[in-house]
């Protein structure tokens, strides 16, 4: 079940949110949890031991770990983190490793959805109880309510547990929050209908060419670019909107990546929950900066490595990393060396096309794939748009193209018209729900494509 589905729209839902209200105060965490689990349960029972092995082990070792000190302490913190990142290990890459190796008779394993997502919170807790930033939680309800909460716990937001501790305590019903809330659920379920899922056969039409055109590898790249980003940004405000309809507020995860100058503010913009706990988690115990330029550009590109494999089970994932590590590597050694910053309509047309590159390498599934988008923009296969995708292509696509490119750089014509469009927004949210849930009874249900992640 996915939030863009009728089943989740009509049944999961309502009748979540009528318990929710029904229920006293105090079992309301209790309410999340149950409802929680019964959506995972819902993909595949047979999975929900797991997580909540995980949150058992997270919750257990954290009360135990809060006790601890000196060189015990950091014993505690790696057994705390060991089960989880055994699971994430064993689900996500022994496929990898075994296909790598070429092990003969190897059946391939599922992966959990939102395994990743929900390790990561596993981990940021256990290292925050260590660092004494937060008190280990004396509530199991309390706890697994913040890791299995199903408004994020299958593609985030990467949510840290200090970020809504307050609130698991204790929040009252706020009618405005509630419906600020439903206002965001409604405008993410309608981008992610009527913009990402518009573009998606465009972009899947595009990558099953045998000879794609130059012309077809730059349109494939530039519907997979806004694709992306409108499916994932909605998927985030979809999970802040639900949050916020029980009273807990969940990160912002997305700020106009698209118009970033550089790298680095491309990484400050884009999944900054992600990025976030790259920095804080891996980037900065690895000694960050503090060793110089050298120690500091490789600790860099072992975290965009890391995090490209985060991503997924495919050395395409750690090249895609790697790839950016690199731009920021050089992106740190150009401001190292003094030389002087290029203008900034420059710098944004760089550091788009750089993004934009590296998407081929996230979408792609195999090697071949790659080798064949950069022979296509090479125009080894001509430069015009091909038959094949020009029949593909259909008008509502190419107006969701428009739409998509104009979206992105709405912001820039300033904060009185930014605001306008704000409440224009609000104004327009239950129309384009509604039209959205028109389009959808005509489809089938794209999943979110940060699901396999």
């Amino acid at each position: 079940m996915v939030f863009a589905s009728t089943s989740f729209l009509f049944l999961f839902l309502p009748v979540f949110l009528l318990a929710y209200a029904l229920t006293p105060q105090r079992w309301r965490n209790l309410c999340i949890l149950a409802f929680s689990w019964l959506f995972y349960a819902w993909w595949r029972l047979d999975f929900l031991p797991l997580i909540v092995s995980i949150a058992v082990w997270s919750w257990l070792t954290g009360r135990w770990l809060d006790r601890q000190y000196g060189q015990r302490r950091k014993h505690a913190l790696w057994l705390a983190i060991t089960w989880p990142l055994l699971a994430l290990l064993w689900f996500k890459y022994a496929n990898l490793l075994a296909a790598t190796a070429d092990v003969s008779g190897w059946d391939n394993i599922l992966l959990p959805i939102g395994l990743s997502f929900f390790v990561f919170g596993a981990i940021s807790y256990s290292v925050d109880v260590y660092r004494g930033t937060v008190q280990a939680e004396p509530s199991f309800i309390n706890y697994a309510t913040y890791q299995s909460m199903f408004g994020h716990l299958v593609a985030g937001p990467v949510v840290r547990y200090k970020w809504v501790a307050q609130r698991l305590q204790a929040r009252a019903f706020d009618r405005k929050e509630f419906a600020a809330g439903a206002e965001r659920f409604m405008l993410g379920f309608a981008q992610k209908i009527l913009l990402a899922d518009t573009l998606a056969p465009l972009v899947d039409s595009a990558y099953l060419l045998q000879a794609p055109s130059a012309a077809d590898a730059a349109l494939a790249v530039l519907a997979y670019t806004l694709q992306l980003y409108f499916d994932f940004a909605a998927y985030s405000s979809m999970a802040i909107g639900l949050g916020l309809m029980v009273g807990l507020k969940f990160p912002e995860n997305f700020n106009h990546p698209y118009l970033s100058t550089s790298l680095s503010d491309f990484w400050r913009r884009w999944h900054i929950s992600l990025s976030s706990w790259l920095r804080d988690y891996l980037y900065i115990p690895l000694g960050g900066n503090r060793q110089g330029l050298t120690r500091g550009c490789i600790n860099l590109l072992i975290t965009m490595a890391l995090g490209g494999l985060w991503h997924g089970a495919s050395w395409t994932f750690m090249v895609w990393g790697l790839w950016h590590g690199a731009g920021l590597v050089l992106e740190r050694v150009w401001r190292s060396a003094g030389w002087p910053a290029l203008p900034r309509w420059l710098a944004h047309g760089i550091t788009l096309l750089f993004v934009m590159l590296g998407w081929m390498l996230f979408r792609a599934q195999t090697w071949n794939e790659v080798a064949l988008m950069l022979a296509a923009l090479s125009g080894q296969h001509g430069w015009q748009l091909s038959s094949a995708l020009a029949s593909a292509l259909r008008p509502n696509q190419g107006w969701t193209l428009l739409l998509g490119v104009i979206l992105i750089y709405l912001p820039l014509a300033g904060p009185h018209w930014q605001q306008r469009l704000t409440q224009l927004a609000g104004w327009l949210a239950l129309p384009l729900w509604l039209l959205a849930v028109w389009v959808l009874q005509g489809r089938t249900v794209v999943p979110f494509l940060y699901f396999q992640f």
